[in-house]
């Protein structure tokens, strides 16, 4: 909770502009983001299946806290570049490690709780967050550098709770250590690549998240265009993380209403349908449309994470998890470059775009979950099946 505290998230276009950086340069920089997170993730991976998870996790924390520090004090674009770099070998050491961790940590009943654990985790995140907003909305009326400098050092303390995290030794299958890290990488992409639930999450999750966090920079320009005080913008932010975290407190009730089918549609409909209405020019619409975004981003998560922690084997989920994250991050590379562009271009007709690609990604889950996403009447026994990817395993 203490990480999630970014204060300068909702003016941090303001503070990289203020350092002379265009909004290309953002947007080049969320690339870099990307393209470190692609080369540390799946090596994370494979260590994290085979040693204790709490090292892992440990660094990653760490690396955070080095890259918030950088950030902070960045003056050029080499600088931020360096700081984004590091933030994303630090989230590469999270994305597969932490899920695991926390999936592995339910024990016996972690598919029926899952959705809820997720949830409720995520809606702690969140608040942290509108905690975050408000805070870093008032220290940037006073000076923009203050929020960067707030998020630096909780980034700092945050590190160093996680040196008291229990230890978790993934359970390991009784060949494993004749397994080379190459065979085990080798199964992992064969498992994402041979179930297309995984694939779609690989999407879903991965991927959309480019375009679901292209609204935290593209709400600037488009705030401004629409005259909503500077001084508000937190106040905004925190609203739209407020919202989701009370969304997703109840995400384990919703999803067991609807269906884990339509509570992902839903939460894709909501980004979609407020990307659309961050282009109209009013300025109620405009957050209306913010929000709704910031909902849909989070309301994706405890589905997305429950569908495929269900589905890899245990002691392959951190493998298999961040191979599915690096197929976002090649996304990622491509397409951030190409919202930069639109954004010095058109910001409105940038966020219409993310809107009609979500819109898409929308209607092509329905097909995948009604073939491949069991029934409510198997959600009990589809434990007891067996995994056919690990069928495959290297000899």
């Amino acid at each position: 909770m203490i990480a999630g505290l970014g204060f300068y998230v909702p003016v941090s276009a303001l503070f990289l502009q203020g350092r002379g950086l265009s909004l290309g340069d953002i947007f080049l920089l969320e690339s870099i983001l990307v393209a470190s997170i692609l080369v540390a993730e799946v090596p994370a991976g494979l260590i994290s299946d085979r040693i204790d998870r709490r090292w892992v996790i440990m660094s990653g924390f760490v690396l955070h806290a080095i890259a918030e520090i950088l950030f902070a004090g960045g003056t050029t674009f080499f600088m931020f570049a360096m700081s984004f770099m590091v933030s994303g070998f630090g989230i590469a050491m999270l994305t597969g490690a932490q899920d695991a961790y926390i999936y592995d940590s339910m024990g016996e009943d972690a598919d029926s709780q899952s959705v809820g654990v997720w949830g409720h985790l995520s809606a702690l995140q969140l608040i942290s967050g509108v905690i975050g907003a408000i805070i870093g909305g008032y220290l940037a009326s006073i000076d923009i550098s203050w929020p960067a400098l707030a998020a630096a050092i909780t980034a700092a303390a945050a590190a160093v709770v996680a040196f008291f995290i229990p230890s978790q030794r993934p359970v390991q299958d009784a060949d494993a250590d004749a397994e080379t890290a190459f065979a085990a990488l080798g199964i992992g992409i064969r498992l994402l690549f041979t179930s297309p639930i995984l694939l779609y999450v690989a999407v879903a999750s991965s991927a959309s998240f480019v375009l679901f966090n292209s609204a935290f920079t593209l709400n600037q320009p488009l705030f401004e265009g629409t005259q909503i005080p500077v001084a508000l913008w937190g106040v905004i932010g925190a609203l739209a993380q407020l919202c989701a975290a009370g969304y997703n407190h109840f995400a384990g009730s919703i999803e067991k209403r609807i269906g884990r089918k339509y509570a992902l549609l839903f939460a894709m409909g909501y980004g979609a349908g407020g990307f659309f209405l961050m282009a109209t020019p009013h300025p109620v619409a405009v957050v209306f449309g913010f929000v709704l975004v910031v909902l849909g981003m989070n309301a994706r998560g405890p589905i997305t994470m429950a569908v495929a922690n269900r589905v890899i084997p245990r002691a392959r989920r951190a493998t298999v998890l961040n191979v599915a994250s690096s197929v976002g991050s090649i996304v990622g590379i491509v397409v951030n470059p190409l919202i930069g562009w639109g954004a010095d271009a058109s910001p409105a007709l940038t966020v219409i775009a993310i809107g009609a690609v979500l819109l898409v990604m929308m209607l092509t889950w329905i097909p995948v979950a009604n073939r491949f996403l069991p029934g409510p009447g198997e959600e009990d026994h589809e434990e007891d099946r067996p995994v056919p990817e690990d069928a495959g395993e290297a000899p």
